[in-house]
């Protein structure tokens, strides 16, 4: 087999504890053409150091880089893009591991079968209750590798994409059409990047091997959303990443059923779920003002056509018409059943 060169990029954010383990699993791999590029994301612990003593001694062709701040991991992503000469790119979290045989099988796939994208199956090991649990995708439905099939079994949540790491991309198709995650994104950055190269791939190829092993330890925990504004300003972020991801599709698909899908039912439930945020955080004057943006025509068109998959989700039609026509009794209902939600978990 022709051995093009395979990027793993690598961004890694105070990970002094866990970065030998994961470049180590990266070094240790049976594929030789490897180049891996480590982003240093303004870690504040010995992470870099950690890191330059185990690339430096591993024999591998590798590319260090350190943002001087802490930019989050979209922006280290993108950098790591940016200066990889990699045929085809991987990305692999700074706790994480993957399986010795992980870029040659991937990059195998890509090669034999011509295609844009591969993904494989994950596992997820839970250090914390010492569990690993795998994730299955039935592989008897995806015997598709056409983009348009791969859209029509999201817009059907017979498939669905939320991480890069079980991925390998043809850089070049990334490159050409300006694929990059959103910077400053906290959440949903990951299913915005798959799904927008989904939609401009040529020809995608899924194997059920396990090769990306995602670690659940106990530093996750300070990683989490400690504050119900850190929270709602992740589901922010993520309801705009939805934004994103219909209009990308909407541009680029030719699909009938997915567009209908995405007018229809994505972005208005998106809608709605962006300015119910605004009743989780009891914030009365915000939720008011975005219920003014409803009084836009074409938002009005977007919201009633849910009635189009009335049958299918009936409680999203009748939502956008409490919403609409009714948006004190929406906001007084929803509000208690906050309320009744917090008083139950106390």
């Amino acid at each position: 087999m022709n051995m093009p060169l395979v990027s793993v990029i690598v961004p890694t954010y105070n990970g002094a504890k866990r970065i030998t383990k994961t470049l180590q699993s990266i070094i240790d791999q049976d594929y030789e053409n490897l180049e891996i590029i480590f982003v240093n994301d303004g870690s504040t612990d010995n992470t870099l150091s950690a890191a330059e003593d185990v690339l430096k001694k591993s024999g591998r062709i590798f590319k260090i880089i350190s943002h001087e701040k802490n930019r989050g991991v979209s922006a280290a992503r993108n950098t790591g893009l940016k200066i990889a000469s990699g045929k085809y790119v991987c990305f692999c979290d700074g706790d994480d591991l993957v399986a010795k045989n992980y870029a040659s099988s991937l990059c195998r796939e890509a090669e034999d079968k011509s295609a844009d994208l591969v993904f494989c199956e994950r596992r997820y090991d839970n250090e914390v209750i010492g569990k690993s649990e795998y994730e299955h995708i039935d592989s008897k439905k995806i015997t598709f590798s056409k983009s348009n099939e791969y859209l029509k079994a999201w817009a059907e949540n017979r498939i669905y994409f939320w991480s890069v790491w079980n991925f390998i991309f043809y850089k070049k198709l990334l490159i050409e059409n300006n694929i990059r995650f959103t910077e400053g994104c906290s959440l949903g950055e990951d299913t915005e990047f798959v799904m927008k190269a989904l939609c401009v791939t040529s020809k995608i190829s899924f194997t059920s091997d396990t090769f990306y092993i995602y670690i659940h330890h106990s530093e996750h925990q300070s990683t989490n959303f400690t504050s119900v504004e850190q929270h709602l300003q992740a589901f922010r972020h993520m309801m705009l990443s939805k934004f994103r991801i219909g209009r990308f599709i909407i541009r680029h698909t030719d699909s009938k059923k997915v567009k209908n899908y995405v007018l229809n039912f994505y972005i208005p439930d998106t809608i709605i779920k962006n300015i119910t945020v605004s009743i989780k955080d009891k914030n009365r004057g915000r939720y008011n003002r975005a219920v003014m943006t409803l009084k836009h025509k074409k938002i009005r068109e977007i919201l009633l056509s849910t009635s189009k998959f009335i049958l299918k989700k009936p409680e999203l039609f009748f939502k956008a018409l409490m919403v609409l026509y009714f948006p004190n009794l929406y906001y007084t209902i929803r509000r208690k059943n906050e309320n009744s939600k917090s008083s139950t978990t106390r």
